[in-house]
């Protein structure tokens, strides 16, 4: 943990706080905190719903071909923890973080912490200012270019792609595939996936359940690219 440098922040966030204390509650996990009127649980709220409204209004006028399901999974994408992790260490505000190891169980936070941090200082910034403008503007400024440059990374990590080839297969009504584990050694998993006994796809990883992922990643990027 480092010492609150609120000049600092404020010019890595492009917004400058009237009421510095509310700055410094963005930082101020429960665990060490336990009055709600002092750590970032409320603040976390408010941020949670406004960016999920800001994000809606986005995508409805910027991708108006865009379906209700395909408008959901962006959101999804832009709002969860893991996008928000990498928004809090692109800035490097967990740096700043005031968190109780030994509550935690762990020797560091989680992606959930990280995340909460961002949410929290969302909602600052919306009652400092008393203005939406404001949090659209870290939004678009922040968060919108934050997830545009790692969002190869994101989908591939968040998104539940063997889940959805389930489902894609399942709509057109085709059979299911089938995974076949072809290699297992000391670095990873080599998985195949068989279609109506023909060879399809392949994928890599460090465990069963990742070499599955890329392996399903892989044969849907394929389909995407037929269409």
């Amino acid at each position: 943990m480092q010492e609150l440098e609120i000049s600092v922040i404020e010019n890595r966030i492009g917004y400058v706080f009237q009421n510095k204390s509310l700055l410094e509650q963005v930082f101020k996990h429960q665990s060490v905190y336990n009055s709600v009127e002092q750590n970032n649980q409320r603040l976390e709220f408010l941020g949670d719903s406004l960016l999920s409204y800001i994000v809606s209004e986005y995508a409805f006028y910027k991708y108006p071909s865009f379906s209700e399901d395909t408008l959901s999974l962006y959101k999804t994408l832009m709002i969860n923890y893991y996008t928000l992790y990498l928004v809090c260490f692109e800035l490097g505000l967990q740096e700043y973080l005031i968190f109780n190891y030994e509550s935690l169980g762990r020797n560091t936070a989680s992606i959930k912490t990280y995340a909460d941090v961002v949410e929290a200082l969302i909602g600052a910034i919306y009652v400092d200012s008393g203005s939406i403008d404001n949090v659209k503007n870290f939004f678009y400024h922040v968060i919108l270019k934050v997830f545009n440059k790692y969002m190869d990374q994101i989908v591939e990590n968040m998104f539940d792609w063997k889940g959805f080839l389930q489902s894609f297969l399942q709509k057109k009504n085709l059979p299911m595939p089938e995974y076949r584990v072809i290699d297992k050694n000391e670095e990873g998993f080599f998985v195949v996936i068989f279609f109506e006994g023909f060879e399809i796809s392949s994928g890599y990883g460090k465990t069963k359940k990742e070499a599955e992922k890329q392996a399903a990643l892989k044969l849907i990027k394929k389909i995407i690219s037929e269409y």
